[in-house]
């Protein structure tokens, strides 16, 4: 799959984060965390300790890229380009190279099963930047995927990945609609 839209070593429109892809999700090292499940909550903090805040920008945007990694799966599962979730987080350019990624999935009769997992490592974030944005350094980890056959689940020959987490650059956008979209990821090929 092209470098902004999948893990290296996988067949083109195969696996996106790219970010999958590219693409979940931020703050510490490359010990995955699931991104397509809610967050545990946090732990209350004791009497007279302060709790920690987060940019609300950063928050949005870990929330939108972690949608984005559930959508891409459930898209990825059924070989759907045109499932309607994409649109809730993904922008262009990601969407249409998500959208052409799944289309040829589907057109080698192939699917994905499983999902990938991110760790965001760190955010930066740019309100200035036309439009505002917030650039997450994320850790993947597509271990839990693997490319088979729709129509009788047998493994995709030649399809296993030889590097199993990749760093990425994600770029999330606010739209001048409101809308906080994931419009880029872009991974490294650096393991992490």
């Amino acid at each position: 799959m092209p470098s902004n839209v999948g893990p290296a070593g996988v067949r083109a429109g195969v696996v996106i984060i790219a970010v999958l892809a590219g693409t979940a999700l931020v703050a510490g090292a490359c010990s995955p965390k699931n991104k397509t499940t809610a967050p545990p909550s946090a732990p209350a903090s004791p009497a007279g300790s302060p709790s920690p805040t987060v940019d609300p920008a950063v928050a949005k945007a870990i929330d939108t890229y972690n949608g984005y990694l559930a959508a891409y799966a459930a898209a990825s599962q059924t070989a759907n380009p045109d499932d309607p979730n994409l649109t809730a987080y993904l922008g262009d350019p990601l969407l249409t190279s998500t959208k052409f990624s799944l289309e040829q999935l589907k057109s080698r009769g192939e699917v994905q099963v499983g999902a990938q997992k991110a760790t965001v490592v760190s955010s930066k974030v740019d309100m200035a930047a036309k439009p505002p944005t917030v650039t997450l350094q994320t850790c993947l980890d597509y271990s839990a995927i693997k490319l088979v056959y729709a129509a009788n689940q047998s493994p995709v020959p030649n399809s296993a990945l030889k590097q199993t987490k990749v760093g990425a650059t994600v770029t999330v956008a606010q739209y001048p609609d409101g809308r906080w979209l994931v419009n880029n990821s872009k991974q490294s090929g650096a393991t992490c």
